[in-house]
């Protein structure tokens, strides 16, 4: 190559490097705010990260005020975003979200299907089937509807990524009471995760799925404050996980640069799950 063609090489890969990795991509982020306390949930800050790389974010939140936090980040980085009020355990408003979203945007390329729920620690034997209905249809219906109305517009854009939001506890349950609704459904998540992947790979969609583990987000702080150093000491290295890793993690999903994972399910746990402690 001649001198200036290493020149003109080189400026493109200058000018490559400076985009962001989700440039052009259109996202839904459910779970986008953040409940009580100091700093953000795993929603809002996975949806602030695909802002930042780039991306347009529909934040998705039951609760408008709880995304302020997101609303106002993402503004301050100068991102493009779209607000909805929504409840996705709702069929309903499951469509009504994708469709605004693309009738705003004009595109669909990635999910991010983080609203997720606990249940009370109960047995089979103590469980109702109140609580084994609200776990359904919070931890494993919401992600089910979400994509249903999802797949057709990533498949008309070319393709893209769906991420959902399991556990560890789908892996390694609680032995001091492992809340069999909430083991079962966040199981369940991941055994969507595969159909999905094989489903829509014609498709050009990968999906996959994130088990984080003991992440220290505002709500969990509001109730296991004094256990934050057990959480801490439960880890190979003792690190505390933040929302910033679950949203990295699903930035890397949500990217090109994971073009060859699909039906995978990605623990964001700190090696919690090579520990023999139970938590």
């Amino acid at each position: 190559m001649s001198s200036e063609e290493i020149e003109e090489t080189v400026e493109r890969v200058r000018e490559a490097s400076k985009r962001g990795d989700l440039d052009g991509k259109v996202a839904i982020v459910t779970g986008a705010g953040t409940r009580g306390g100091e700093g953000v949930g795993n929603g809002a800050a996975t949806a602030i990260l695909l802002a930042r790389q780039g991306a347009t974010v529909t934040l998705v939140d039951k609760e408008p005020e709880y995304m302020e936090i997101t609303e106002r980040v993402i503004e301050e980085e100068g991102g493009d975003y779209l607000s909805l009020e929504g409840d996705v355990t709702d069929p309903d408003d499951c469509r009504r979200i994708v469709e605004e979203t693309v009738s705003r945007f004009g595109s669909l390329h990635v999910l991010h299907n983080n609203v997720g729920g606990g249940a009370p620690r109960e047995s089979v034997e103590k469980a109702s089937s109140d609580t084994w209905e609200a776990s359904l249809s919070i931890n494993l219906m919401s992600a089910v509807s979400m994509s249903k109305y999802a797949v057709p517009h990533i498949r008309d854009s070319g393709g893209g990524s769906i991420i959902n939001v399991s556990s560890t506890t789908a892996l390694r349950p609680k032995r001091d009471g492992s809340s069999a609704p909430y083991t079962t459904t966040k199981s369940a998540m991941m055994g969507l995760t595969r159909a999905m992947a094989r489903d829509h790979g014609d498709d050009r969609i990968r999906v996959n799925c994130l088990l984080p583990g003991l992440i220290w987000t505002p709500g969990i702080a509001r109730h296991l404050a004094d256990e934050r150093e057990k959480r801490k000491e439960a880890t190979p290295y003792a690190l505390e996980g933040s929302p910033w890793d679950v949203g990295w993690t699903a930035v890397f999903l949500a990217s090109d640069r994971s073009r060859f994972i699909t039906g995978a399910a990605i623990p964001v746990d700190g090696g919690l799950l090579l520990t023999a402690a139970d938590h």
